[in-house]
């Protein structure tokens, strides 16, 4: 089905001012208040201090990917939705990740008006541009959040080496963010063009968060005497790979039609 460009070339105009400007914006504004907050918990601020640069990093780049994919969508390109897909898978976790410290040192949420609109034009790039099934744009969207909690687990984990230097800590920290790479291109890949090998992926990305996320959520849960926001990741890992097990749910899932080939849903 022929994508709308005229959209496609709208929305990527907004997300590269979104993430060029107004990421610059925020952190000329905000980085070095920041430095200064009272961290809702000890070393957040240490921690502010190299993340807050590079998911702006990330959130920049990705404004520039959304200026040349509307480009391509001007002048009519084929990659021009492709570059999209990536610039949003992108931008929504640079954009989320942030308002957490910020939130735990009694500050507004300060990157939310630019993740909103992110993942507003995500279900626009989706459903309006390529088109793609109800079904494929919710997996996705679950994929992606899998990103973000693979993502905060990683980076929590780091703050707790800072703070505790706990054995458990040091040895998983990393591991969250080779899981959260694998989500990632899972998710972009589901967004783009289903392939039988991202369903294998999926299940290998979700078994990695799977192994370590259960014992950093139940090991901090039984310290903090409560639920433990490590536990988020490999919860919704859990389901999609029980969701990714199935032939079956998965070639429902992504919704193939019957005049495209079968071979994205082999092994």
């Amino acid at each position: 089905m022929k994508e709308r460009r005229a959209l496609g070339a709208v929305l990527c105009i907004i997300g590269a001012v979104l993430g060029i400007f107004g990421t610059i914006y925020l952190f000329m504004n905000w980085y070095i208040p920041s430095l200064n907050f009272e961290a809702g918990e000890p070393g957040s601020e240490i921690l502010l201090k190299y993340i807050f640069p590079a998911l702006s990093d990330v959130g920049i780049v990705a404004g520039v990917m959304y200026a040349v994919s509307a480009y391509g969508f001007i002048v009519g390109t084929t990659w021009a939705s492709s570059l999209a897909v990536i610039a949003i898978v992108l931008a929504l976790p640079a954009t989320w990740f942030i308002n957490i410290p910020f939130m735990a040192a009694n500050q507004p949420p300060i990157f939310f008006p630019l993740f909103i609109p992110n993942l507003v034009m995500f279900f626009f790039l989706m459903l309006g541009v390529r088109r793609a099934p109800m079904r494929r744009t919710l997996l996705s969207m679950f994929t992606g959040m899998a990103i973000v909690t693979c993502m905060m687990n990683g980076i929590a984990s780091w703050n707790r080496i800072i703070n505790v230097g706990a054995p458990l800590f040091i040895l998983v920290q990393r591991l969250n963010w080779v899981a959260m790479i694998g989500w990632g291109v899972v998710t972009a890949g589901i967004m783009l063009q289903p392939k039988g090998w991202m369903r294998v992926l999926g299940i290998g990305a979700g078994l990695l968060e799977i192994i370590v996320g259960y014992p950093l959520g139940f090991a901090t849960a039984g310290t903090l005497g409560r639920f433990s926001l490590f536990l988020l990741a490999p919860i919704l890992s859990t389901v999609l790979v029980l969701l990714f097990l199935s032939r079956r749910v998965w070639k429902r899932l992504i919704e193939p039609k019957p005049k495209e080939e079968p071979s994205y849903m082999a092994e």
